[in-house]
């Protein structure tokens, strides 16, 4: 996959959102592109585009182009809410967890139900059809009415200010890259209703959904045959 994006980044830019903080992107994405490929086509827009990262060619780094921090005040109040919810439906919390349930990444609080750092294969296992996080979050709602709260990965619940959600890297893409909307396309695993990318459908961006990383790769590959088109 990592000498796919390199060879796709040196046709298209490529932009990655996610509700993975910053430092996610490093160490999973970042670090594993081949040495020499093209970082000045990569766009960063991490904790659901609450934040966006480019990269700085002659310092070699990314830097943070624009942020949307939670204050501290709302993040006691983000936490709080979640434990009144919890009680309220009487969520049972996992008996080992795998690093901090909660992180605040600054632009983003993220609660991941069995830790940050639990195994793929737990996090698959814990509840794959969503109901317990869609039930929180439908309850959280109403408690929280400036906030957007959006399923995140496998086991995680995002919540960011008002209006920030991963279309918001749209309009900067745009702006920074001088494109229009029809020349912009959106690859997404979870595009169904309810899904964490369902939400770039009301961006105009084209999209295309894909049923995880194989499929990915094979569009990907298929987009560099016809020379980026």
């Amino acid at each position: 996959m990592a000498g796919v994006l390199s060879r796709l980044l040196c046709a298209r830019s490529v932009a990655v959102t996610s509700g993975c903080s910053f430092n996610q992107f490093k160490n999973q994405f970042i670090s594993r592109l081949p040495k020499g490929a093209n970082l000045s086509g990569v766009f960063l827009f991490p904790t659901n585009s609450a934040s966006g990262y480019y990269y700085d060619k002659r310092r070699r780094r990314f830097y943070r182009a624009y942020n949307n921090v939670i204050s501290e005040s709302a993040v006691k109040r983000i936490l709080r809410s979640f434990e009144n919810v919890f009680k309220e439906m009487g969520y049972v919390k996992p008996k080992r967890t795998y690093g901090p349930v909660f992180e605040n990444r600054g632009s983003q609080l993220t609660f991941s139900a069995l830790g940050q750092k639990a195994p793929l294969g737990l996090k698959q296992k814990w509840h794959p059809d969503q109901r317990k996080r869609l039930k929180i979050r439908k309850l959280l709602k109403p408690r929280l009415p400036e906030f957007e709260i959006s399923i995140g990965g496998t086991t995680s619940i995002d919540v960011t200010r008002k209006g920030v959600n991963k279309t918001l890297c749209v309009p900067r893409l745009m702006k920074r890259l001088h494109v229009k909307l029809d020349e912009m396309l959106f690859i997404g695993d979870a595009l169904f209703k309810g899904g964490n990318d369902y939400i770039m459908k009301s961006s105009g961006v084209k999209c295309i959904p894909v049923s995880g990383p194989q499929e990915t790769k094979r569009l990907l590959e298929r987009i560099i045959d016809t020379n980026g088109t």
